[in-house]
């Protein structure tokens, strides 16, 4: 499954700028946009929601943000739609309708509490109190392997996946997140003041490279999450035993800066309350197909994980989409597939 462990990471960095990372995102311009008057009200609604998530605790918070979210869920027929098909992608006949529509309505209402979670964050999760609502399992192997250096910790849309930055570091591990720019310049410079605030330093996905190469030469880890359809950018590899379009990035930077891959997933046990766990550290092989090997690796460990909590995971996104013109091979969903 992996190659022996190779020496501390020493090399160049890569001449050549991995998938996705250096590429500009076709909504991204060379200075910030004024927000539409959309975003603008978009933005308004969210505060004034998210203010009122804050005049309750966070078990209330929860019961809020569930209930809103599923009445967003009676508003979304289309990603409804698309979680539902998803699972019959993924378990096939052996999951019985009723049992999906259960599941889908269950990511909607966890989607609601993270939410209200993440509102908290910033009361809950300075220093200390960290440990008091998060426990973590695995970490010691992760620290042996690394030495003190680096590591690749990838991951995905589980439980609470915001505040999994804020755990790793409670672990004691100095991690830095890719993150996805948003549309609007308003809900992306307060989500940025919100994870500041609890311990979730970001760099933008898209030409995020040479960051990235400072901070790993710094002695910071890097986190990614892997789960989303990579597009024409990714490779296809295996998820559900169906070939989906998987994002490289992370894969590559390890095996040319020779730093161990993890795999790390959060799990709500209660609103407010979760548990990181780290996989054994893993390294890319070297030679033809050793990245392709390590992302078969870590979509069998995330599929796993899924499994394990199939409500906890985001179903609504459009996961197994492939299209003829990516140049990717493999089988073709339609326009409208999910």
């Amino acid at each position: 499954m992996t190659a022996s462990a190779p020496a501390p990471a020493t090399a160049d960095p890569p001449r050549t700028i991995p998938v996705a990372m250096g590429e500009r995102h076709r909504g991204e311009s060379d200075g910030p946009a004024a927000p539409t008057l959309l975003q603008r009200l978009e933005y308004l609604g969210l505060r004034a929601f998210a203010f009122a998530l804050l005049c309750t605790d966070l078990r209330g918070a929860a019961r809020m943000g569930s209930a809103a979210s599923r009445a967003v869920g009676l508003l979304d027929p289309r990603h409804r739609e698309i979680g539902f098909r998803n699972l019959r992608r993924a378990y096939g006949p052996a999951l019985p309708d009723a049992e999906a529509r259960r599941i889908v309505w269950k990511v909607y209402e966890g989607l609601g509490v993270t939410a209200a979670e993440w509102v908290h964050g910033p009361r809950r999760l300075r220093g200390r109190a960290r440990a008091r609502w998060i426990e973590v399992e695995g970490a010691e192997a992760v620290r042996r392997a690394a030495k003190g250096g680096p590591v690749v910790f990838l991951s995905a849309h589980l439980g609470n996946w915001e505040h999994g930055i804020a755990a790793a570091r409670q672990a004691g591990f100095d991690v830095i997140a890719i993150a996805r720019p948003l549309d609007s310049p308003l809900l992306a410079g307060w989500i940025d003041r919100q994870r500041a605030r609890t311990g979730t330093p970001t760099v933008q996905k898209y030409g995020a490279l040479r960051g990235l190469i400072r901070a790993v030469r710094a002695g910071r880890s890097i986190a990614m999450l892997m789960d989303q359809n990579a597009g024409k950018r990714g490779r296809l590899v295996p998820f559900f035993g169906r070939p989906v379009s998987t994002i490289p990035s992370g894969v590559a930077l390890a095996k040319r800066l020779r730093l161990p891959v993890v795999v790390a997933t959060m799990e709500r046990r209660a609103p407010g309350f979760h548990r990181l766990r780290f996989g054994p550290p893993m390294y890319v092989e070297d030679g033809a197909g050793g990245e392709d090997r390590m992302l078969e690796t870590v979509n069998r460990v995330l599929e796993a994980r899924v499994r394990e909590r199939p409500g906890d995971w985001l179903w609504l996104h459009r996961r197994w989409r492939v299209k003829a013109d990516w140049g990717l091979g493999g089988p073709v969903s339609g326009e409208g597939d999910a």
